[in-house]
């Protein structure tokens, strides 16, 4: 299932990178942040609210407040009570440690919206404020399955229950790979179209073995065995022979849709004999090649047609 977070002003706060304290508006300072862009309101300021992007955070560096002050007072108030009056702004932030205008604090608290600084510069601020709200209030899901960095592969492996992602998994650590989460997965579209997959809390380091019961893998493999998070680069699906066709060259590319986002997915029948940690070894290794632009399925298929042709050239 599917959902967004927010934050509120109040939360914000209380993040120490980036170095925030209240101005004024304190009784308003429980209104949520939802949207994860950063807006610095530049043209607003003069009155043009054709694209403004009211939901989000506002943003003053030097040059908005450089223009505030040669602005005329009266406009200024009724240009940035207008442009409150968009939406739920929900904060407005002055960098480089500048004080608001009394202009803006009067139009902010007559609007409910509260007041910020910090001492960072506009530049620096918004880009790493930008990167904070994207790891808080990027789109998340939950999905069953295990996520193993192999090689620097994020892989989540799915398939139906007790089909053996765990004890594939379990295979792989041994093989010197990392877990990052066992059973519940985490998946958050990072920056608009990469997919960060972690583990819930509760289950941080745990695998669940059937007939093993609870494993606590840095203890019985070191703490190198785990990760908080990686990058989900593909998927591989653990399946039966007979629920699928096995496509013998590899040459069709199938993908899967997580949160919008499409990655690679490989389907692997589970058959008594398999060395199934083996075998995602080497997709893992086989999907770096083809982020290279190198597909030895199709270069393979294009080998064979090409001799087929020559051939039939020969015969006419």
């Amino acid at each position: 299932m599917e959902f967004t977070k927010s934050i509120t002003v109040a939360e914000l706060l209380q993040v120490k990178r980036l170095n925030l304290e209240l101005v004024c508006g304190k009784r308003y300072i429980h209104r949520e942040i939802t949207l994860g862009s950063v807006n610095r309101p530049g043209l607003a300021l003069c009155g043009h609210l054709e694209s403004f992007r009211a939901g989000s955070v506002q943003v003053f560096g030097r040059g908005e407040h450089a223009f505030c002050l040669k602005e005329n007072k009266t406009r200024l108030r009724a240009n940035i009570a207008k442009m409150l009056s968009e939406g739920a702004v929900p904060c407005i932030i002055m960098a480089a440690g500048m004080d608001p205008l009394p202009a803006i604090r009067k139009a902010c608290l007559s609007a409910d919206v509260p007041v910020l600084k910090t001492d960072m510069e506009s530049t620096a601020f918004v880009a790493e404020f930008s990167r904070f709200l994207d790891e808080k209030l990027s789109p998340v899901t939950h999905m069953h399955g295990v996520l193993v960095d192999v090689s620097g592969i994020g892989v989540l492996i799915r398939g139906d229950a007790g089909i053996g992602k765990s004890e594939c998994a379990l295979e792989l650590i041994k093989r010197g790979h990392i877990l990052v989460a066992d059973d519940v997965v985490e998946v958050q579209k990072r920056w608009g179209r990469f997919l960060v997959g972690s583990c819930p809390t509760m289950l941080k380091h745990y695998m669940e073995v059937r007939g093993l019961g609870i494993l606590d893998v840095p203890l019985l493999f070191g703490v190198g065995s785990t990760l908080d998070e990686t990058n989900i680069d593909m998927e591989v699906v653990l399946t039966s022979p007979s629920k699928q066709p096995i496509d013998r060259l590899g040459v069709e590319q199938k993908t899967t849709n997580i949160l919008g986002v499409e990655i690679p997915s490989l389907g692997l029948p589970v058959t008594p004999g398999r060395n199934l940690a083996v075998l995602i070894e080497v997709a893992s290794l086989n999907q770096q090649l083809k982020s290279q632009g190198i597909f030895s399925a199709k270069e393979f298929s294009k080998k064979i047609l090409d001799k087929m042709k020559k051939g039939n050239n020969g015969k006419q």
